[in-house]
């Protein structure tokens, strides 16, 4: 089953580290930053599915990285932590782009339920064994693509990538995003490695008989679309 990556950009190593631990148990993967321009960058990565964002950072303000966030077209969803309570601070993280506010001090578990709440506005993590498009069913715990009455068998990073493509739906798809997401940020990974695992996965598409196409757009990356 695909990952669901965290960033958490906290300056207090305790708090981060506590967080990281919590959400680890819920089988998310997390990574912590404690410094606001490591973390800014770390973000622009668009590797993660959600970002915890502390405030008051060293190097860079939370607010001045949200902002940069939204104007580079930065969609991950983003929870500002911090232990500013005033209604300004929560109206202008949210007017800037981000999707919840909790602040300090709060129990772990309310923290667990807003994640939880904010991603399933993407993807549905209560559900994601099951993941659907028009005639197309992959079934993530058995690995088989199920289409009508006929089924084939895949695993590794062909259903890696397409778990990501379903969980997107018929949204474009960046091919960096798809590097990064399935062989990982640091990996030596090339770009034409999803091109050649796309190719896999057109070929049993076309062999169930499938409606949905992957679509390549061109300078961008891959989407789902339906043939009718």
């Amino acid at each position: 089953m695909i990952e669901i990556k965290i960033l958490i950009i906290e300056d207090e190593y305790g708090l981060a580290d506590a967080i990281a631990e919590t959400l680890k148990k819920e089988n998310f993967t997390v990574k912590i930053e404690t410094d606001g321009e490591r973390g800014e960058d770390e973000a622009l990565t668009d590797m993660y599915d959600l970002i915890l964002l502390d405030i008051m950072l060293p190097n860079r303000d939370g607010f001045k990285i949200l902002k940069n966030l939204r104007q580079a077209k930065n969609k991950t969803p983003i929870i500002i932590l911090t232990a500013k309570s005033e209604i300004y601070d929560k109206l202008n993280g949210l007017e800037n782009g981000a999707d919840d506010y909790i602040t300090k001090p709060f129990h772990m578990k309310e923290l667990v339920a807003r994640v939880k709440v904010v991603l399933k506005r993407g993807i549905n993590i209560e559900d994601t064994n099951i993941l659907q498009y028009s005639d197309l069913t992959l079934d993530v715990k058995t690995g088989k693509i199920i289409c009508g009455n006929s089924e084939i068998s895949i695993n590794g990073k062909e259903q890696e990538l397409l778990e990501v493509l379903l969980l997107n739906k018929s949204n474009i798809v960046d091919r960096e995003v798809l590097a990064n997401k399935i062989w990982g940020y640091d990996s030596e990974a090339e770009y034409n490695n999803v091109e050649v695992y796309v190719s896999f996965l057109r070929k049993k598409l076309k062999i169930l008989q499938s409606k949905v196409k992957i679509k390549a757009v061109r300078g961008i990356g891959y989407k789902l679309e339906e043939i009718k």
